[in-house]
């Protein structure tokens, strides 16, 4: 490309990008400016790919920030085809993109995007989820529970539910939590896991499962979600709890959330009893 021929491309790049800046301060050009981007990021990559230059001396001669548009060139890389403006009718936006493109796998981008659509994740609540590693959680637990030898199933009472708070690990079935009864009223209760019993915590099996809740559930004050039963013959509630690291919307937890007395149970961390 001879200097003229690139003249010509910053001129058409500098138009470009004044054109997005217009865009971007306008909520309703979403789809504009996505298609914007995505052209930028073609224009460069076919750009360098032919010259061998590299995206930081193109930004640099148009004034632009070199991290933003190897951002747009990765945006086209991984969706040289096109891509979705919205899952089930529910938008995602170029920041939604942006935070899933440095995921190599096609198949995790995907998740996340629907999600994030599907739940109403903003871009910021999307990148926390990819940091804390949302997608390799779930999965875990689809494939833990596909292989399972025992499943608890379903009790036909009366139920209660109510999110929590965790404040004390006891055991690794038995837990203290400051329980959300409605009303801003709270009340504090010692819980025991239904339909399992995990070693004693004197033992090294114990200990093991006690660290492994500890783990899983992570700081104390974690938000979780439980489904009482009657109470146990030492008076404590008997209860399913549901976790899903990161999360605090209880709704989520519930729909989406890891089911702890199935999860020890299929660590061979608890047995299953009646």
């Amino acid at each position: 490309m001879d200097n003229k021929e690139y003249k010509n491309l910053l001129k058409k790049l500098k138009a470009q990008l004044d054109q997005v800046e217009k865009l971007v301060s306008d909520d309703t050009n979403r789809v504009a400016t996505m298609e914007a981007l995505w052209g930028i990021g073609r224009d460069i990559y076919d750009f360098t790919n032919k010259t061998g230059m590299n995206v930081r001396d193109v930004a640099l001669d148009i004034g632009a920030s070199p991290g933003s548009l190897q951002k747009y060139v990765r945006f086209y890389k991984c969706y040289p085809k096109g891509y979705k403006t919205e899952y089930n009718g529910k938008p995602v936006s170029l920041s939604h993109y942006i935070a899933v493109i440095y995921q190599n796998d096609p198949k995790v981008r995907e998740f996340y995007l629907k999600e994030a659509a599907l739940q109403e994740w903003s871009s910021h609540e999307l990148r926390r989820r990819v940091r804390n590693n949302y997608y390799e959680t779930r999965q875990e637990f689809v494939d833990a529970k596909s292989h399972s030898k025992a499943d608890l199933g379903e009790k036909h009472q009366n139920l209660f539910t109510y999110g929590a708070e965790v404040l004390k690990i006891i055991d690794a079935d038995t837990l203290e939590l400051n329980i959300d009864v409605g009303f801003k009223t709270w009340m504090r209760h010692k819980v025991r896991l239904r339909g399992i019993n995990c070693p004693e915590v004197r033992t090294r099996k114990g200990e093991e499962a006690k660290a492994f809740v500890m783990k899983e559930l992570g700081a104390l004050g974690t938000n979780v979600v439980i489904r009482s039963y009657k109470s146990g013959k030492f008076g404590r509630y008997i209860v399913d709890l549901w976790y899903l690291p990161g999360e605090t919307n209880r709704e989520v937890i519930l729909e989406k959330g890891l089911l702890l007395n199935q999860v020890l149970l299929d660590k061979g961390l608890a047995r299953k009893v009646e």
